[in-house]
């Protein structure tokens, strides 16, 4: 499925360049995140923990349910053994040699199989060591040099692990609010020029909406920002009766008749309404979100893809 192309590597590089390196205080032993303090883990840390050695690191992975602790054999239907091996990669494999009748069968399973780790050519140490320091949020350079791969694979890498958020999410999504919640939305457009100037950018608009005590969200590309397209997506999302808190856009005009309590903020004369109603919260995730965004290279198609990591 994804094949690792190498670049030759000298020695074991151990550290990032500083022309490079971002302050996240995970690959560098002596990187420190925000207000100096240490992260609660680092690379080192997770080798020392859990990768010292293959075997412990496979006992680990099991314990975790991060791959299979048992396999049943296809033919007899018993479970298999885990046993060793010298002709793959990982050095274990799920095997089945039980006699049925006169008949001896041998049936043999990755580790793997089924589990994040499959179909992948790399060691299971470096998938580890890639899902760790992707989700840390280092960029795709940065991966790419402390593994030594290449271009396309650190892209693909990185696409699948995006692509796994998004499945994620859609598939554990639920409505926010209800009666007594409030609920802030509001709609922004990425990938737009900037003073109307250089090389024309096709932008995506996205919709999105954050309830203000547990911080729960949605965020949904939108073709448009018409009353029609952004009512459907509160419907789907948010429950009738919340308080909709939004600025003075027309979509939202008529969010009453469909049973919601409706609070607007006029942007162009105050950032809180008399009422005390703000929409710092979705303001502030949408800076988060356009922080996170890979500054060129991107596709519109792709949009879901970036927002939702």
């Amino acid at each position: 499925m994804y094949t690792v192309s190498r670049k030759r590597k000298a020695e074991v590089q151990v550290g990032c360049p500083f022309a490079k390196r971002k302050d996240v205080g995970i690959q560098c032993s002596e990187s420190r995140g925000s207000y100096g303090r240490n992260e609660e883990s680092t690379i080192d840390q997770l080798r020392e923990k859990y990768l010292w050695s293959k075997d412990h690191a496979l006992y680990w992975l099991k314990e975790e349910g991060l791959i299979a602790s048992r396999r049943v054999c296809d033919v007899c239907q018993s479970s298999m053994n885990w046993v060793e091996c010298d002709d793959r990669s990982d050095g274990f494999v799920w095997q089945c040699r039980k006699q049925i009748g006169k008949k001896r069968h041998r049936v043999e399973k990755s580790i793997r199989e089924g589990s994040w780790f499959e179909k992948s050519n790399f060691s299971i140490e470096e998938v580890i060591k890639f899902t760790y320091w992707w989700c840390q949020g280092l960029d795709q350079w940065q991966i790419k040099q402390q593994l030594g791969l290449g271009s396309h694979t650190a892209v693909d890498w990185d696409m699948f692990c995006r692509e796994l958020c998004e499945v994620t999410i859609f598939e554990k999504r639920e409505r926010l609010g209800g009666p007594g919640k409030v609920v802030q939305i509001d709609e922004s457009k990425i990938g737009k020029r900037k003073y109307h100037r250089r090389h024309v950018v096709e932008g995506q608009w996205v919709f999105g909406g954050i309830e203000q005590d547990s911080r729960k969200c949605f965020i949904v590309t939108v073709e448009d920002r018409t009353e029609a397209t952004l009512v459907s997506h509160i419907q789907e999302w948010v429950e009738q009766g919340t308080t909709i808190v939004s600025d003075c856009w027309k979509g939202y005009v008529n969010l009453e008749k469909y049973g919601y309590e409706h609070k607007t903020v006029n942007h162009s004369v105050e950032f809180v309404s008399p009422e005390g109603y703000d929409t710092n919260k979705i303001e502030g995730h949408w800076r988060q979100m356009k922080v996170s965004l890979p500054t060129h290279r991107r596709k519109k198609e792709h949009a879901l893809l970036f927002i939702s990591c």
